[in-house]
């Protein structure tokens, strides 16, 4: 079994970027073993080779699968080799083998053709990958036998909302990075911030239930526990509720059954008011006047408003156009910022603590 040191990981290029379409990633490699590092496909081939591949949803096929008894066990993936033969390729998955006779029974690989839904047996399971030598192509998984005890590798996804107070939504889902990317988008596009925390390090019992807790007094969570199970779009969560909280957090997952506690993190006070949101007022909106007038390094703004695709191209030249720095901050409020929303106002704070920080501290001084 291959370590995840013997593989060389490969960064992908992203081939489409429209908010309602289904991203498409393209990689090239030359002879070698390679992974890629989003969506965890390892290839092992003996010339030089370029494919790309798709994220699909689980939600149509999933009760097709269920009808034959199989569960999902890693993402669908669409793949195609544009380029060169593939020897070898590893789809992953996201189950413990650990302590489970005869492995490789339990799994099966999907494979979806013109004909129909095509389940064939594996020869190889790792404990990240199942192995396919010499296979052809369209939309694969791995799948697992429905009712096997089996445990999965998990995240634990957090978000900060944007209501008054600090609201979090706590994800806990299987270490499927189509479904992180689908939760990505939906909460981004509500403007919710992402707080970035360790996952946990022991796999977890697919069907048994889990209860969050936080050590604040006040603190209000619902629902009492989640099962984990998999659902191909808009999985449950767990809501955290404080009002006016005033240092750090921690929050803990524990096995309902055992009361064995299986994942804790601390959420630093800096973390959650990092927006510069106080009660549902953004810090750039309450200090609209002061910003107007005192910021000075507007250029650097601007830019990092451009890569960061607060601002597109023709509204940056034609703010850059005006002649006076107040100017060029009154039309990015009246345009970008305004229909950015609270999104685009957590981009803008973030920039503006890096450029003019000694301006950002001296209006935080005055709010304290």
């Amino acid at each position: 079994m291959q370590d995840s040191s013997d593989w060389t990981k490969l960064e992908p290029e992203v081939n489409s970027t429209d908010a309602d379409e289904t991203p498409t990633y393209s990689l090239q490699s030359e002879a070698g073993r390679f992974e890629c590092s989003v969506s965890g496909i390892r290839w092992l081939c003996q010339e030089k080779v370029g494919l790309k591949y798709q994220f699909c949803s689980w939600e149509e096929p999933m009760e097709r699968m269920e009808n034959i008894q199989y569960m999902p066990a890693g993402p669908l993936i669409d793949i195609t080799v544009i380029a060169g033969k593939l020897a070898e390729i590893y789809l992953p998955h996201w189950i413990c083998i650990d302590d489970i006779p005869k492995i490789s029974d339990k799994f099966a690989v999907l494979h979806i053709n013109d004909c129909g839904d095509v389940v064939e047996k594996v020869s190889e399971v790792t404990p990240s990958h199942v192995k396919l030598p010499e296979p052809d192509f369209s939309p694969r998984a791995v799948l697992m036998k429905a009712g096997a005890p089996v445990s999965w590798r998990c995240k634990v996804l957090i978000y900060q909302t944007n209501t008054a107070f600090l609201t979090l939504h706590v994800y806990l889902i299987p270490c499927d990075p189509a479904l992180q990317q689908a939760v990505d988008k939906i909460k981004l596009s509500c403007g919710y911030k992402v707080i970035q925390k360790p996952y946990p390090e022991k796999s977890l019992k697919m069907g048994h239930r889990f209860i969050l807790t936080a050590d604040l007094d006040g603190a209000k969570l619902c629902p009492e526990n989640l099962k984990l199970r998999y659902e191909s779009r808009d999985p449950n969560f767990f809501e955290v509720y404080v009002e006016n909280p005033d240092r750090n957090i921690t929050l803990s997952l524990t096995e309902k059954n055992t009361q064995q506690p299986v994942w804790t993190c601390e959420i630093r006070r800096d973390e959650y008011q990092s927006t510069g949101r106080t009660q549902g007022e953004h810090f750039v909106d309450r200090h609209q006047c002061d910003l107007i007038s005192r910021v000075s390094n507007i250029q650097p703004i601007l830019d990092n408003l451009l890569k960061k695709g607060v601002i597109q191209q023709e509204e940056n030249d034609a703010i850059r156009a005006l002649p006076t720095t107040q100017e060029k901050m009154r039309k990015l409020y009246s345009g970008a910022l305004k229909a950015g929303g609270h999104a685009g106002k957590d981009i803008f704070y973030e920039i503006l603590k890096e450029k003019e920080k000694l301006l950002v501290d001296d209006l935080q001084k005055k709010e304290s």
